[in-house]
């Protein structure tokens, strides 16, 4: 029985090695599950292998789900580049050995999952088996793929220039009054005599407050126009009244109320 020996590593993670052994008969889906064993990667629905040159140029390609492909390629009958679309095969109903066309063929298998990897792959060995064991299998592991759920969490805050750093406000706490403390209170009992003595005296004091106020200026001014208007004039009676004033039609004619008056005459400069 023959059997295909491939080389794998990590384009990505350098040190990381596989060797899987399988049969040449065997599909490229068998491939794909014991590399996803081996690497130890998640459920996936897109993966890929794509045969390569020797220099790893994708050439043909071999899909795990069926997906269509724009393709442009030259027309001779119509002279001119035109597109196509196309079905790459599957890996399901693809065997190894259909497309193994060198020695030393080399591959490349790209993993789209939660995590993203791609492989280098290699034919390195052909050799007939002599036992009876089950492949594909992987007969040789060198270091492991790091998983996103084992990379560290950035914090954002920590990682922040200085402008873009959140400062925090730290607000001094207050320690609240020990239960101890506030049970003291719940002990004292009012004095009604107490409290009345306290009221009687607080009432004698807003008494004697009220009695020594001292008269604001706007009152002295006040009480001292009653004695000394400016405004009052020679001949001016003190019973007279503003009703007096007012009303020039109690007096009988003019010239009573022009006599009556007469104390009134003044220059204008006495007004200034």
């Amino acid at each position: 029985m023959l059997i295909y020996r491939f080389r794998i590593t990590c384009e990505e993670h350098d040190g990381w090695l596989r060797e899987i052994e399988i049969q040449p008969n065997q599909t490229f889906l068998d491939f794909h599950h014991i590399l996803m064993e081996s690497a130890e990667l998640m459920h996936c629905e897109r993966a890929f292998f794509f045969m390569t040159d020797k220099k790893y140029k994708k050439d043909k390609e071999i899909t795990l789900k069926t997906e269509q492909r724009q393709l442009r390629k030259y027309d001779d009958d119509l002279d001119r580049v035109v597109t196509d679309f196309v079905t790459p095969p599957l890996m399901k109903v693809s065997k190894i050995k259909h497309f193994i066309e060198d020695p030393h063929q080399k591959m490349i298998y790209e993993f789209n999952g939660r995590d993203h990897f791609s492989f280098h792959i290699e034919l390195f060995k052909i050799f007939q088996s002599e036992g009876y064991l089950s492949y594909p299998r992987c007969i040789k592991r060198i270091a492991e793929l790091p998983k996103k759920t084992d990379q560290p969490v950035v914090n954002p805050i920590a990682s922040a220039t200085p402008k873009e750093t959140i400062q925090k406000i730290t607000v001094p706490k207050i320690p609240l009054p020990k239960m101890e403390e506030l049970a003291k209170f719940e002990d004292i009992v009012e004095d009604d005599h107490e409290l009345a003595a306290i009221e009687d005296e607080l009432g004698s004091l807003i008494e004697s407050v009220e009695e020594d106020e001292p008269v604001s200026e706007s009152q002295e001014s006040a009480v001292a126009g009653e004695g000394d208007d400016d405004f009052s004039f020679h001949g001016q009676s003190e019973t007279d009244d503003d009703e007096n004033l007012e009303h020039i039609e109690d007096y009988e004619d003019i010239e009573s109320l022009d006599k009556r008056l007469s104390g009134y005459d003044r220059d204008s400069d006495d007004y200034e």
